[in-house]
């Protein structure tokens, strides 16, 4: 996936939905892609460093549920310390691995992105969601 896919799997999201383009296009210069087959594994943990995840295509599973493109997953490990989830390609998908630290990064420079992210995490609060 090159930089202008990154950006576009950002950009799907709720959370990254109204960051500027800009801020986008930098933060997808950072990022990892990742492509998939089906059955594969993908964690929220790489290299002993937690991560968020963009599912770009396809579609990921765990314990939670099934997971569709512009979902956002590993939020709970970024920023409460929650343990590492681990997730499974039930088709062939494509996924954006971002650095806490730049996840995080966009959070304080964006408040929309922040916005965005409470009204989420209080959607699963309400449903009762893991």
């Amino acid at each position: 996936m090159d930089l202008l896919g990154r950006a576009r799997a950002l950009a799907r999201t709720a959370v990254f939905a109204e960051v500027p383009a800009p801020a986008l296009v930098a933060l997808a210069a950072r990022v990892r892609a990742r492509e998939l087959p089906a059955g594969a594994t993908v964690a929220t943990r790489r290299d002993g460093s937690d991560v968020v995840l963009v599912v770009a295509s396809g579609r990921l599973h765990d314990d939670a549920g099934e997971h569709a493109p512009g979902a956002v997953l590993g939020v709970d490990g970024a920023l409460v310390g929650a343990a590492p989830r681990t997730l499974t390609a039930t088709a062939a998908a494509a996924v954006v691995e971002i650095a806490v630290d730049d996840f995080l990064d966009v959070l304080a420079e964006h408040g929309a992105a922040t916005t965005a992210l409470a009204r989420q995490l209080a959607g699963r609060v309400r449903a009762g969601a893991p």
